[in-house]
């Protein structure tokens, strides 16, 4: 039980990791982060 919620935290996190790296990506090649852009990004 224990070894399974570490395991679904650990997943969590490196999304959130994924998705952060994703956005400072983004703002870097574009200067700024328009919400109105970032919704283009849905598939």
């Amino acid at each position: 039980g224990q070894i399974f919620a570490i395991m679904i935290l650990t997943v969590a996190a490196a999304e959130s990791a994924i998705g952060l790296a994703i956005m400072v990506n983004y703002y870097r090649l574009r200067g700024t982060i328009a919400v109105r852009a970032l919704n283009l990004l849905r598939g």
